[in-house]
């Protein structure tokens, strides 16, 4: 009896060689695109990972702006040793790089998924092609899904892997234990995997349901039975989405008046889905489910399905449901994002197909028209650069920038893709006696597919990266200037009217130093705590209910000006961009205890008032001086009519809310304001503390006076207010003109 060779090293590394390079060359390529990323942009999940990986490196525990909160996601642990390296630029490269690394590693339980049931080449199709989709320009984002995605693919594999095993390994736990573990430690890994443990009792379920005894046991059953299996399968349903109202009052909202959104925004969600997967492994992943003429049983295909159709379940439950969750909360979004996980099953299906060339033709039939359904009825979102939250449009969105495609146009593309496809589906069981032509077909088809996802995936990857540089441009280099400066000791951020917040976030994400955030009126909002503190009547800050006890203290402050003037020595500024131009945040040395010296509120960025009108207080006692007051509408050329401005004086006082208020009015000055006009007031400020407010009667909306504005706000006048203590000459004062 001859026996089998012994496999030498060389073998062992020819054998592993070709999934090795799948890995190393989709990370050189990923690994490119991450270095051209120069700052976060996603806001605020980049932004609030990295508040909780900074804290876990930090103190070991997880905060949001210094005030303790669970760790989210095993990922904030992953990269958290990372945030140790004191260079924020060095880590933000290192972190971008581990996630490269640990995203695309999805190729190898994706080819050990695919290798139970195909054999090596179409498994490495499988794999290749789940480390190419479009949403692995997730890479380069500080965000969950870099080590959700490959995680949920090592659990249908452990998951498929013990089913599979069953009985017939000589130690049948280990595999279960495996498994069972792994699931128990998806919802940590991010909480949507939950789902995890969930599809593991589905195909467990499944698995049993479809085995030779379940059959047998099937066919003896009677009518009765079968109404009492239904009846109980219905009932079940029942009581798990009344546990699930019962704990939960977003489940119970939306299963109770939105399920017709479930179903249409998971249809977006997997129309998205399919576009960035080339359409046809949707088609042949679900066909891949039902048994083909001609099929040989087999117990490893039979577990392979069992598992694919619990995940499609669970994680298509759970996209659809949080969807119409966020209508509800915040806004309609094509919730791609959170129906990636399926996508190693639907490609590893596809390749079942490609390598056994039999379709159950009832099943493309039905997936084919889903498929037609979903390229119709998606909404392509091509009038943005990039869709963050369903990166699979991004091949359209590239098409229409570059190639000038309509939704039109990219919807007859998608529908030849598919219509081209399907006949190459269907013909490679009519030409298996040809087998060269049909692994030709077969051959051209995988490497269509592989080529269309990595297409989208670099066209996402551009889209990210020139939306970053665009940021890059509003933050502005250094963009470590606070650190630079401060050293990392306590800074304070205080803002006013920031209608876009994106400019805050980065220079939070940038400057380890701020450790808190706040804003004069409530414009500043998370991750994290973002309220403003109490005022004293001299201008000091406390964050107790006692102003003798003011809580924390900071040593530096950055000021949103012209609003915020905090009392210290000037240490520096930086200029960004907001409003349509450019504004500065200075940086001061602050006083102890921490104070103000003025503040402002009312005004937008561009330094218009709102419909709330606006407010100047002066806190500094002493010495009186000047306050000058400019009133204009000198940026705005439609037709407004004039309109009754009052400026009012008043002494200064703090009110209920521990916020400054003015009191009787001591002064008041009438002018009127039009278009294309400019008035300046001076007015003799007393030594005392004391407010002053613009308000201005007859406010406007650019949208409704010119409808190619697409400004809505409420606007009334370009408002600044200037303390000064030399007088003016004696022909200004008192006057407004």
């Amino acid at each position: 009896m001859r026996t089998a060779p012994e496999r030498t090293l060389s073998d062992r590394i020819m054998a592993v060689l070709p999934l090795t390079s799948v890995y190393v060359w989709l990370c050189i390529v990923y690994l490119v695109e991450a270095w051209n990323r120069a700052t976060p942009w996603l806001f605020t999940d980049e932004l609030e990972l990295t508040q909780l990986s900074r804290s876990i490196a930090t103190t070991g525990h997880a905060a949001r702006r210094g005030t303790p909160h669970s760790f989210d996601s095993l990922y904030t642990y992953l990269t958290a040793p990372i945030w140790l390296i004191h260079d924020v630029a060095q880590a933000y490269s290192g972190v971008k790089y581990l996630d490269v690394f640990v995203m695309a590693s999805v190729v190898f339980p994706t080819y050990f998924l695919a290798r139970l049931v195909v054999g090596r080449g179409p498994a490495l199709f499988a794999a290749a092609a789940a480390a190419a989709i479009p949403s692995l320009a997730y890479s380069s984002y500080i965000v969950e899904e870099t080590l959700a995605y490959p995680y949920a693919a090592l659990c249908f594999f452990l998951i498929a892997k013990t089913l599979v095993e069953g009985r017939r390994a000589r130690r049948p736990y280990g595999w279960a234990v495996a498994a069972v573990i792994a699931s128990a430690i998806a919802p940590a890994v991010r909480g949507e995997l939950v789902v995890v443990p969930i599809a593991l009792a589905l195909a467990l379920f499944f698995a049993v349901w479809s085995s030779e005894w379940a059959r047998r046991r099937r066919t003896t059953w009677s009518l009765g039975d079968w109404l009492g299996v239904i009846t109980l399968a219905f009932g079940a349903i029942f009581v798990v989405s009344a546990v699930g109202s019962h704990h939960s009052q977003e489940w119970y909202g939306v299963t109770t008046y939105w399920k017709h959104r479930i179903i249409v925004l998971g249809d977006w969600a997997a129309g998205s889905l399919a576009i960035g997967l080339g359409v046809i492994p949707l088609v042949a992943g679900l066909t891949s489910l039902f048994r083909a003429p001609g099929e040989e049983p087999s117990r490893e295909l039979r577990m392979f399905r069992c598992v694919t159709l619990a995940g499609l379940i669970g994680v298509g439950m759970y996209t659809g449901i949080k969807a119409a969750y966020l209508s509800t909360v915040f806004a309609t979004r094509v919730e791609e994002r959170n129906l990636i996980y399926v996508a190693p099953l639907l490609l590893v299906g596809t390749a079942i197909v490609l390598e056994r060339r039999r379709v159950n033709y009832w099943a493309l039939a039905g997936a084919t028209a889903y498929a037609a359904y979903l390229v119709i009825g998606t909404p392509f979102q091509m009038g943005v650069q990039l869709y963050s939250d369903a990166l699979g449009f991004s091949i359209l969105q590239q098409a229409n920038r570059y190639l000038y495609w309509t939704p039109s146009t990219g919807q007859w593309v998608l529908l030849a893709v598919l219509a081209g496809g399907v006949l190459a589906l269907v013909a490679m069981p009519a030409l298996r006696s040809r087998s060269r032509i049909a692994a030709g077909i077969a051959t051209v088809l995988a490497l269509g597919i592989v080529a269309w996802n990595l297409t989208g995936e670099i066209g996402a990857a551009a889209g990210t990266n020139s939306i970053s540089r665009t940021a890059a441009a509003t933050l502005r280099h250094p963009f470590t200037w606070v650190d630079d400066i401060t050293h990392q000791q306590p800074t304070i951020y205080l803002g006013e009217g920031e209608a876009d917040q994106n400019p805050e976030w980065m220079l939070e994400f940038w400057n380890r130093s701020i450790v808190t955030v706040g804003s004069l009126d409530g414009s500043v909002a998370g991750p994290g705590p973002s309220g403003g503190p109490n005022l004293a009547l001299d201008g000091t800050l406390y964050w107790t209910a006692d102003p003798a006890n003011p809580g924390r203290q900071y040593t530096y402050a950055v000021e949103d000006w012209p609003c915020v003037d905090f009392a210290g020595t000037y240490r520096g500024r930086h200029f960004y961009r907001a409003g349509g131009g450019t504004k500065p945040w200075y940086l001061i040395q602050l006083t102890h205890p921490n104070r103000l010296r003025a503040e402002c509120v009312g005004i937008y960025p561009d330094g218009w008032s709102g419909a709330a009108d606006s407010e100047y207080f002066r806190f500094s006692e002493g010495k009186g001086g000047w306050l000058r007051i400019v009133v204009s509408r000198r940026d705005w050329g439609g037709a407004t009519g004039p309109s009754p401005v009052h400026v009012l004086l008043a002494p200064l006082t703090v009110n209920v809310n521990h916020q400054p208020a003015l009191s009787r009015t001591s002064r008041q000055v009438d002018l009127s304001i039009d278009s294309g006009q400019t008035k300046v007031c001076w007015l003799p400020a007393p030594a005392d503390r004391f407010g002053a407010a613009v308000v201005v009667d007859n406010k406007f909306i650019p949208h409704q006076i010119d409808p190619s504005s697409g400004d809505v706000r409420v606007l009334g006048a370009q408002v600044s207010y200037t303390f000064v203590k030399k007088a003016p000459p004696p022909a200004l004062r008192n006057r407004c003109r």
